[in-house]
C-alpha cells in the first residue's frame, strides 16, 4: 500500500515541490514561507539592509522583481523607519515595455508602494530601439543587451539620487549572480568585484541582491503560487546576449548537479575575500565611482550622441 506523502516541514500538507539540492518535499504554504525566510536570512547574513534604509527596488514587470518587491514590502513592515520605493526604467523598446509598465504600476498600487518610471529618452535623449536601428552597436562592437545594461545601471543611479535612496535592491537570483561572475571571468575582467553585496565607499549608492541565495526556479514558483502577474512579452534583443548562452549552460549543468550554483557561489566568495578591493575614483563627467577617468556609461553615451547627430 502506497504511503500518502506529507510535507517535510509541517508534516501535514501535500508536497508540491521537491527541493532537489536539500532533498526536502514541501507543501505550497511551507514552500512560500521558506522562500521569504531564506531572503530574511540572506539580508541578515550579508548585512544587505539597515533598519532605516530608504530602499529603491528596481522592477521590470517580470516575476523576479515583482516577487522581490512583494517580499521586501512584507519584511520592511517590521522596520517602521525604513521606506520602500519601486522604480522602472523604460528603455524605449517598441511593443515591449508598455505591458510591463501597466503591470508594475498596478502591482505597486495594490501593495501601497510609491512607483516611479524614468525613460532613456528623458535621461539620455534616445531610446534603445533608435540606437539599435542606427547600427551603432555593431560599430562599437557591443550587443544591444550590453548597451541596455550600461544605461539601465546609470538610470537607476540617477533615480536613486533623485529619491534620496540609501540603497538599490535588484532582483538578481542565485542564477543571475553566478552568471555574472562567470561572464566577468570570460571577459577577462581584471578587477572582479562582489555582485549584489553592500559596499559603502562614500560615492556610489550601494546595490544589493536579497535573492542571491534563491534559485530562479524557486522565485518563479513563488510568483505562481502568489498569483503575481508578470509580462508575457519577451525582450526582442535577449537572443543577442552572451548571458543568454551562459544561462542555458548553467541551467543544463544545475539540472544534472542541483547543488552546483551554491558551490560555485561559495567558492567564488572565498576567492573574493583574497582579492584586493581597491577604492574607485570618480568619473570626471557624471561623478559616479569608476576605475576609469570617464566611466563606461558616459563614454558610450558620448559616442552614441555623436553618431546620432551625424
Amino acid at each position: 500500500m502506497a504511503v500518502d506523502p506529507r510535507c517535510d516541514l509541517c508534516g501535514e500538507g501535500r508536497p508540491i515541490y521537491h527541493r532537489s539540492y536539500s532533498g526536502e518535499w514541501l507543501c505550497a504554504r511551507c514552500f512560500k514561507r521558506s522562500v521569504v525566510d531564506r531572503i530574511r536570512r540572506t539580508i541578515s547574513r550579508y548585512n544587505l539592509l539597515e533598519y532605516d534604509d530608504r530602499i529603491l527596488v528596481a522592477i521590470s514587470g517580470g516575476k523576479d522583481s515583482l516577487s522581490l518587491l512583494k517580499i521586501l514590502e512584507r519584511i520592511e513592515r517590521d522596520f517602521p523607519h525604513s521606506e520602500l520605493y519601486a522604480v522602472m526604467i523604460d528603455e524605449g523598446i517598441g511593443g515591449y515595455r508598455a505591458e510591463c509598465m501597466a503591470i508594475a504600476e498596478s502591482f505597486c498600487s495594490a501593495l501601497g508602494v510609491p512607483f516611479t518610471s524614468l525613460s532613456f529618452r528623458d535621461l539620455f535623449g534616445f531610446t534603445l530601439s533608435e540606437v539599435v536601428e542606427s547600427g551603432i552597436p555593431e560599430d562599437l562592437g557591443l550587443t544591444p543587451c550590453t548597451i541596455c545594461g550600461i544605461f539601465r545601471r546609470k538610470a537607476l543611479s540617477i533615480a536613486a539620487r533623485r529619491l534620496g535612496a540609501t540603497v538599490i535592491a535588484t532582483a538578481h537570483t542565485l542564477d543571475d549572480v553566478v552568471q555574472t561572475y562567470l561572464l566577468n571571468l570570460l571577459k577577462g575582467e581584471g578587477n572582479i568585484r562582489p555582485v549584489g553585496l553592500r559596499r559603502e565607499n562614500g560615492h556610489a549608492i550601494p546595490r544589493v541582491a536579497p535573492l542571491r541565495l534563491t534559485p530562479q526556479r524557486e522565485i518563479a514558483l513563488y510568483a505562481y503560487l502568489e498569483n503575481i502577474p508578470f509580462q508575457t512579452t519577451t525582450c526582442p534583443y535577449t537572443h543577442t546576449s552572451m548571458r543568454d548562452r551562459v544561462r542555458s549552460f548553467m541551467a543544463w549543468y544545475a539540472a544534472n548537479k542541483p547543488e552546483a550554483l551554491f558551490s560555485f557561489l561559495k567558492n567564488f566568495e572565498r576567492l573574493l575575500e583574497r582579492v584586493d578591493q581597491r577604492a574607485e575614483d570618480r568619473c570626471e563627467v557624471c561623478g559616479e565611482p569608476s576605475s576609469r577617468r570617464i566611466c563606461r556609461a558616459c563614454e558610450v553615451e558620448m559616442l552614441i550622441r555623436d553618431r546620432l547627430r551625424r
